[in-house]
């Protein structure tokens, strides 16, 4: 038994123009290289990934494909009627299925949202603010085509992939039985505008994908926000039944010798942790911090019998166990490294391959108005580095090493990180003599500069033992080192030691 996960395409609509640019006239709608450059995801790029991602799946004679979320961005009518084509054209000349979930860049709960997005056409000239705001001021555009839609909307919009049940599969069900009709999609006594849209299916004999909406939306200042960051926490606590349900499932699936997958947008268990036992911990940057579960949830979760769970939401590429629960993160065609998974079933044996996209025809439909904006303005290294990418593997390179260096050195790290980052190792750990130590066994990376160790780190957390392998066994084997020492000495005073212990945490 086999399946494809695809995680967070983030399909941005490049040929039907947001109702900005005449669908039919040849032009296409691009989002900025700036906006590009400083984003977790590229925007252009994803239309041509997504199809390269379809027909290597195609090629593995694959059927199922389950899109784990934020399968468009952000939402708009135009974006899901893109991706609706693409599937419509992958169903009936390679007879795949789809099964989808949604993510936070899908729907927002009971009522649309205006979105607002800088846009230029093929000539990247002059771009202009085209929003669903009719309130905004010129020179923005308004179109309402750039609105995001309510989850009511989406599920109408994505009925058929799974979401209310497909006739040819052996089994489907919701937590609140084998009713497909929205009006019974939460849990008794729920607003009935807190729509719960998880579904059990067999789509092949045997096997049992536990698809799990995660998406849990909550008013704050009069309009309606989904709970994203720790989103399983909010989860285990507004729809406690699921556990139960969940509890059911596996039990079932136990007792017929079906092999269960589980499937949300969100990570089910934080994606780095440290220690063991009741030592154990989450070990994560600021802006990850908040957004990875409680590793409580985690333990219910393993408590109600998953073993497997497939998540994505967070762009990287990776696999983690906690109290039995195995959380494996599937990367995204539109982020570094770039790529999906392909889950293989042998009933209670399950293995994942992370599929890596190299070449992908049509990556730079964009180059050209990127070419023009770079030209335009004074733009760092990282665009031009990104602009002289030979093939898609290497753009997505030069844009992960853009964003670290834009985005998250100066968001997670202290200034006087940030003001060190050309200063040699040797010097920064110098002044400590149990993190100096360290070095005798290897004299060369006391050469190395600070911003080097900060750069792996990222292209670890993101890539996964692929990016690992890519590294010098040597500078692995001194980051281990590195991070023990720290962790023996109980020290954390230091951002150097904390960035060691991060480092350990991934490898």
């Amino acid at each position: 038994m086999q399946i494809a996960v695809v995680a967070d395409v983030h399909l941005h609509d490049l040929y039907g123009g947001y109702g900005w640019i005449e669908e039919g006239s040849g032009d296409i709608a691009l989002r900025t290289f700036e906006d590009t450059m400083a984003s977790t995801r590229v925007f252009n790029e994803s239309h041509a990934a997504f199809l390269a991602v379809l027909d290597d799946i195609v090629r593995r004679d694959i059927r199922d494909v389950v899109l784990l979320g934020d399968y468009s961005d952000d939402g708009q009518p135009g974006a899901v009627a893109a991706l609706k084509g693409i599937l419509s054209s992958y169903e009936e000349r390679h007879a795949l299925r789809f099964f989808a979930t949604f993510g936070n860049h899908d729907c927002f709960g009971p009522a649309t949202r205006h979105q607002a997005k800088w846009l230029t056409k093929g000539d990247g000239l002059d771009p202009l603010l085209v929003t669903s705001n009719d309130d905004a001021l010129a020179p923005a555009v308004f179109e309402i085509g750039m609105l995001g839609t309510s989850t009511e909307d989406a599920v109408e919009a994505m009925a058929s992939y799974g979401i209310n049940g497909l006739d040819d599969v052996f089994h489907w069900e919701t937590p609140f039985g084998g009713s497909n009709e929205l009006a019974k999609r939460h849990a008794p006594g729920d607003d009935p505008v807190c729509l719960d849209l998880s579904y059990l299916v067999e789509p092949q004999e045997g096997l049992w994908l536990l698809i799990l909406d995660a998406n849990v939306f909550h008013r704050e200042n009069g309009s309606w926000q989904v709970r994203s960051n720790a989103a399983w926490d909010h989860v285990l606590a507004q729809r406690p039944y699921m556990l139960d349900w969940i509890a059911d499932v596996a039990e079932r699936a136990r007792l017929m010798g079906k092999t269960l997958l589980a499937l949300s947008h969100y990570p089910a268990i934080p994606l780095a942790m440290t220690g063991e036992g009741s030592k154990r911990k989450a070990a994560c940057t600021p802006d990850w911090s908040e957004r990875m579960p409680s590793l409580e949830s985690g333990r219910l979760l393993a408590e109600a019998g998953l073993c497997w769970h497939f998540s994505g939401h967070m762009h990287v590429t990776g696999q983690i166990e906690h109290e039995g629960l195995v959380n494996i993160a599937v990367p995204s065609p539109v982020a570094y490294p770039g790529g999906y998974a392909v889950v293989t079933c042998d009933n209670e044996n399950v293995e994942c391959e992370f599929v890596r996209l190299r070449s992908v025809p049509g990556f730079d439909t964009a180059f050209a108005a990127y070419k023009t904006q770079v030209r335009r303005a004074d733009m760092g290294p990282a665009f031009h580095e990104a602009l002289a990418a030979d093939d898609y593997s290497d753009f997505l390179h030069a844009h992960q090493k853009g964003v670290i260096t834009s985005r998250h050195l100066r968001k997670d790290w202290p200034p006087g990180i940030v003001e060190s980052l050309d200063m040699p190792v040797r010097q920064l750990i110098g002044a400590v003599p149990y993190l100096a130590a360290q070095l005798k066994h290897w004299p060369d990376i006391g050469d190395f500069q600070l911003v080097q160790m900060l750069e792996d780190y990222y292209f670890i957390r993101s890539g996964g033992e692929e990016t690992m392998r890519a590294l010098p066994e040597d500078r692995i084997s001194f980051y281990r080192h590195l991070g023990n020492a720290v962790q023996t000495s109980g020290r954390m005073d230091l951002p150097i030691e904390n960035l060691a212990v991060l480092l350990t945490a991934l490898l």
